[in-house]
């Protein structure tokens, strides 16, 4: 699988890991799911995507990132339409988390997927060269 592709899988991981670590500790420390913690998410999302536009240093390293706490506002918006208490709050973060792990055990699946095609494209492009 191309490098590029393999880095994307990796880094929906980490965005999805990273909403969960923001999240669960919220639900440890007894916080419901508030419009306050929506727009810290938010602030902090915009406050990463602004480090990354104007740092280059560590452009590298932020290119992705401010997606982690805009994925945990999402997550935690859900939960204040569905009046989640700390718990319930813990455990949208808790399926965050498992979004990223599935993501990552899933790229064995998602190498066969693409061996499978290039080699049905190439076989199809052989046949088509020959005439048939």
């Amino acid at each position: 699988m191309d490098e590029k592709y393999e880095r994307g899988i990796l880094r929906i991981s980490a965005v999805f890991v990273l909403a969960a670590a923001l999240l669960v500790p919220l639900g440890f420390l007894g916080m419901p799911a508030t419009l306050s913690i929506v727009g810290g998410m938010l602030a902090l999302a915009f406050a990463l995507f602004y480090a990354w536009q104007y740092s280059d240093a560590y452009n590298q390293y932020l290119s992705g990132l401010w997606l982690g706490p805009a994925i945990a506002a999402a997550f935690a918006l859900y939960g204040l339409f569905i009046g989640a208490s700390p718990g319930e709050l813990q455990a949208l973060g808790g399926i965050a988390g498992l979004i990223g792990v599935l993501n990552l055990l899933l790229r064995p699946v998602y190498r066969l997927i693409h061996y499978v095609l290039t080699v049905t494209l190439q076989i199809g492009r052989e046949i088509q060269e020959e005439g048939w």
